[in-house]
Order: structure tokens, then sequence, then C-alpha cells
């Protein structure tokens, strides 16, 4: 199957912003003046009105005008692995009061106050965190 492509071409990110009621809305500057017909055609097609939706691969381009490789996400460690392992069995489910392995998950984040159970072998804080209101407890709930 041959997908057509709306546009291809380099952008420069202009900026970005988030209000409350008009959500989340990212600006590009084209690179050429011309690169603008793509998008008309897009709107005139449409009655005049924009809201057209595009699928949208970007890759970075670094001053060498070769992709910039982008940092890799921190993996998790045995911290993140107990976490895992907590949150797959029922007694801390009943541990914790949640219905799932998910809900447990989202405990043991909001308690320690990360995005993901990766970060507790990353953020000192957070490890501190999960030994002492989770980890402790849990075992000693257990004996």
């Amino acid at each position: 199957m041959t997908v057509p492509v709306a546009f291809q071409g380099e952008v420069m990110l202009a900026g970005w912003s988030q209000t409350h009621n008009g959500g989340a809305k990212v600006t590009f500057w084209l690179s050429d003046e011309d690169d603008l017909a793509a998008f008309k055609a897009m709107t005139v097609a449409k009655g005049k009105t924009a809201g057209q939706r595009l699928a949208v691969v970007a890759v970075e381009i670094g001053d060498d005008e070769q992709p910039k490789p982008q940092p890799e996400q921190p993996k998790g460690g045995e911290l993140a692995k107990l976490a895992g392992m907590f949150c797959q069995s029922v007694e801390f489910w009943e541990f914790c009061r949640a219905d799932d392995a998910d809900e447990a998950r989202d405990w043991i984040l909001r308690v320690c106050g990360v995005q993901s159970r990766r970060d507790l072998d990353h953020n000192p804080t957070a490890a501190k965190l999960f030994h002492e209101r989770i980890r402790k407890p849990y075992m000693e709930s257990r004996k």
C-alpha cells in the first residue's frame, strides 16, 4: 500500500504552548515559503478551516546535519524489579488497598512521587520513600 505524503521537508520548532481550554499546541517554521502550499491545499479542501489530522514523524537534526541521538531512558534496577514483583502479589494489593496490579503500581508511584518504577533506582529520595513507606511496612505486615 502506498501512503500519500502531504508534506515532507525540514521544519524548525518555533514554540509550544498548553492551555486548559485550547490543549497542547506545537508551532513550526517552514524552511521554504513554498512548503506552505501543501497546508493551504488541505484547508481549502475542507472549507477553508483547519483541523486536519496528520501522522507526523520528527527527527531532531544536529549542527552537523545528521540525526541527533536522543538520551536513553534510564533502565530500572533492583528496586524497580522489587516494586514490579510486589505489584503482582495479591497480598501486596491487600496491603495497599488496590484492586489489581495497575492500581498497586499507581499507588507506589504516588507514594514515591515518581512517574515510573524505574525512577526508584535513579532518584535517592524516591528510593528512601520506597524503603520507608512501602518495603519495610509491607514486609512487617507479612510477619
